[in-house]
């Protein structure tokens, strides 16, 4: 079974407890709950972190689409791109176009820190992503990628996420999950214990009434 594969059969809440309670990783990786999925996925999406940001330009001839160009082409098989904004919520940075252009260079979905549109279009595509909304307003001839393949940072539950390229992106309906890439092996391992746990605890439940020998069997949960 390849990674990939055990890592969808996972959910965001032990991947959570893993990363927090088993491994105490003490730096922000759960991104803001405002980014959610774009539409009702029905799987987890999985993939390495292609980053890439960009920022509002003043003066229209200040942006540089090649880079656009220039950052598909560098995308790698089974990437998920994702997008620092530098916090610009007011317009669509995404649409069809560019999920329809991510996904032809080989991302499995994309993760954008701020609003898309052609919701409907990208849905029937079935691409995966995750944003904090859908509004019908164009971002050409006012902001611009910048940068792609370097580090990022993107709005958090417990503070900015610092994303490097190559780290791994866990994403369910619960949210998004960034995952360091030097620990991708021992999350996988650990939560796959704390799921035969967790079904050990659910099969309990079954089959009996007794909560607190549930609790003395298995302990919290």
């Amino acid at each position: 079974m390849t990674l990939k594969e055990r890592y969808e059969k996972l959910y965001g809440g032990v991947i959570y407890d893993t990363m927090y309670h088993d491994i105490r990783y003490s730096k922000p990786f759960v991104l803001d709950q405002g980014i959610k999925p774009a539409w009702n996925l029905p799987c987890v999406m999985f993939g390495h972190a292609f980053t890439c940001k960009g920022h509002i330009e003043y003066h229209e001839e200040d942006i540089d689409d090649t880079m656009r160009i220039k950052m598909l082409k560098g995308m790698t098989p089974g990437c998920i791109q994702v997008m620092d904004t530098n916090s610009n919520y007011n317009i669509a940075l995404f649409g069809d176009i560019s999920a329809k252009l991510a996904k032809k260079f080989g991302a499995v979905g994309a993760v954008i820190d701020g609003n898309t549109r052609d919701l409907s279009i990208i849905e029937s595509d079935g691409f995966p992503l995750f944003c904090r909304g859908s509004q019908p307003d164009n971002a050409y001839g006012i902001w611009g990628i910048k940068a792609f393949q370097v580090p990022i940072s993107v709005a958090g539950i417990h503070g900015r996420v610092t994303i490097e390229p190559g780290d791994y992106i866990f994403s369910d309906r619960d949210g998004v999950i960034v995952i360091p890439k030097y620990l991708i092996y021992a999350v996988c391992k650990l939560a796959e214990e704390r799921v035969k746990k967790e079904n050990l605890i659910r099969k309990r439940i079954d089959e009996t009434d007794d909560i607190q020998q549930i609790y003395d069997e298995f302990g919290s949960w």
